[in-house]
Formats: structure tokens, sequence, C-alpha cells
């Protein structure tokens, strides 16, 4: 069992919302009545189960796994079953905030429902289908977003993994191919037909991958198509950004990837934090990490993540220099531990909004 969060926790200061809607028979409430409903969007990389926490103990309320091939989920090793641990899966059981999603890709049908069922074997409250991926090397084996090319495929997908689960079958998609084919609308109607319980929408083509602006109009009229909770993507850079969303375009949630790197204090209706709650949050993640992947790797890994929250130190400070290169959780704990003792109990917020130059170097991760 994962270590319990504290810092920042944003469930602890509110109380509970009704629910805004239901992902099959699971309730979907937001952090506050006058928030929107925000996911963690499955991200390649970065929704290791440490995160995830981190995520939800700041208000995401379904938190996806990192996308998944159908043709791994049964192969043994070291780097599946870490693909696979779904630990954190029982404290969202027991808290009643947040879902667990863990998402599969694969051009085969069968064994995409078979992964399918292994996933929810594994404690995935839903099962996510991605066909929104757009790399050339997943996308020309006929994964991903090619099922939106042949929609009687894409239809036979969706229907055989809702059959093969008896958890709630969800889908991530793209608004079309390319300028000339956006059959948003159809892909909706056709998803929901087959069983999807809810339906997230990347507002680009496969075409324009992470560039360009979102097409949120594209949301706007699927959410006019879907019969279930439609969830919007692509361009949420500040939580204003949520909140426009779901306004302009009358989606039930929103769903947030590169920005959270970030800023995961947006899923608490903030764009920063100040220092001494960074450097709490940082503690913990290490901590996480530490347990999930072992001090050799999870320290560097998770230092590559911690400079996204203090892009404000400036470059060569004994700070950051610190940060960079402490080899060990002790010592790095300590460091960071002896910084918060000097600094004043209260200090501003820092904006941790991302650019546009900042965002784009993040597209790897898979998720907007």
């Amino acid at each position: 069992m994962p270590a319990e969060i504290h810092s920042g926790s944003a469930q602890d200061s509110l109380s509970p919302s009704e629910p805004a809607f239901h992902i099959g028979h699971l309730p979907i409430a937001p952090l506050a009545p006058n928030m929107p409903v925000m996911a963690l969007a499955p991200m390649a990389g970065v929704g290791n189960w440490a995160f995830r926490l981190i995520c939800a103990s700041l208000g995401a309320r379904i938190v996806g796994v990192e996308f998944i091939n159908c043709r791994v989920v049964h192969h043994k090793g070291h780097r599946i079953e870490r693909l696979l641990d779904f630990t954190d899966a029982q404290v969202y059981e027991d808290g009643g905030h947040s879902l667990l999603a863990a998402q599969i890709y694969g051009n085969d049908i069968g064994l995409l429902a078979a992964g399918a069922q292994e996933l929810e074997r594994r404690g995935s409250q839903v099962v996510d289908i991605n066909f929104g991926c757009s790399v050339p090397q997943i996308t020309r084996k006929g994964s991903c977003a090619a099922y939106l090319l042949d929609l009687d495929r894409f239809y036979d997908a969706v229907q055989a993994t809702v059959e093969a689960c008896t958890v709630p079958v969800t889908i991530k998609t793209r608004i079309g191919w390319d300028e000339d084919s956006i059959n948003i609308v159809e892909v909706v109607e056709r998803a929901q037909k087959a069983g999807a319980k809810a339906i997230a929408v990347h507002a680009r083509t496969v075409m324009q991958k992470y560039g360009g602006k979102a097409r949120w109009e594209w949301i706007r009229r699927a959410a006019e198509a879907s019969t279930v909770p439609l969830i919007g993507n692509g361009d949420i850079r500040r939580f204003e950004d949520a909140v426009a969303m779901v306004e302009q375009t009358g989606c039930d949630a929103v769903q947030i990837g590169r920005a959270a790197i970030a800023n995961p204090w947006i899923f608490a209706g903030r764009n920063g934090a100040p220092l001494q709650e960074r450097l709490r949050l940082a503690i913990e993640q290490l901590r996480l990490m530490v347990q999930y992947k072992g001090e050799r790797v999870g320290v560097p890994e998770t230092r590559k993540h911690l400079v996204h929250y203090f892009r404000d130190l400036e470059r060569g400070s004994d700070e950051r220099t610190r940060l960079l290169t402490t080899p060990n959780l002790g010592e790095l704990v300590e460091f960071l531990d002896e910084w918060r003792s000097r600094l004043p109990p209260e200090d501003a917020d820092q904006d941790l909004t991302l650019d546009a130059q900042q965002a784009g170097r993040l597209a790897w991760s898979g998720g907007d």
C-alpha cells in the first residue's frame, strides 16, 4: 500500500459535492460545486501510481494510467509489472473520490479485449481504449488513431472490449484523421452504440498531432451528439481554461495532460503553489517514487520531474544544482527540508503555467 498523501490535499478542506455524472454505475463529482470535473490524462512515462496519487489528492477525479500495448499485458518482466502496478486503486476504492482508468491500445481486437480483461483483473475501475495516439510508428501498424480510418473496425473493437469486461469501458479519440475527414460525431455515435460509457475527445486531428490550436467547437458538437459523459481535452494550460471549455462546449469534464506535469495544483483550481508547498509535495513525490521504483531509479526520475515545479530557480543557483544532482533520497530530503526551514511560513503562489514552447517540449508524453 502506498504512503498516505498529506501535502496540499484538496479533499480535506472542502465539503463533498453531488455527482455531476456517472461512468456506468460509478459516480463522478467535482472537487467543489463551482468547479469542473477534472481528469488526469494517461501519459507515457508520467502516469505512474506515485504521480496519480498526488493528482488525485489535489482533486483529479479520474486518473489515467500510462497506456499499455495489449500484446505485452500478459508478458512477464519487471517493466511490465511496473506498468500494471495498480497499487493506488485501493486508495481510490476506499476514498470514493477518484477512479483509476487503465488505458490499452493495439491493432488486434481479440488481444485488445483480452488485455482489457487483465487490466480489470489487476484492479482498474475503468478500462479506457486509446483511439487517439497519433505517433506514426503506432498508427501505421493499425493501432490507436488508425481506427478512425475504418469505423466498422472501430465499432468492433469497442464492442468486443465492452463484452469482455464487467467494469465500464471508455474511449479516448481525436476529432478525425485530417481536416478533410473530421468524423467525431459519427465516432461518438458508434462508440456509445457499441457500449462505451464515456468518451474523451482531444480536439485536434491525427495529422495535427499536438500542433496548432485545439478545435473546441468539435468538442461542443461531440457533446451535443453524446448520450454518455463527454470529456474534453486540448489546450488546457490554466484552471480558467478548464472552466472555459466546459462553459463553451457543454462537455461534462475536462482531461488535463501536459499542464499537470508542471502544475498538479491545477486539479485544485490553482495555477501554481507557494515555494513551501512545492517543497512539501516534492518530498512526498520522492518518497512515493522510491517506494514504487527503488532509490536507484526513483530518485533520478523524480528529480527530472521536480524541475518543472521549480522553474523559477535561476540556472546555476545552489538550490537548482543540488536539486538536479543530489544522488540519494536521504540527502535530497534533508536538503529540501533545510531549504523549507529557511523560508517564511507563508509565501506567494508561483505561477506554473506552461507557455506554448514549454508545452511543445512535453508533447512526447502523449497527453494534452
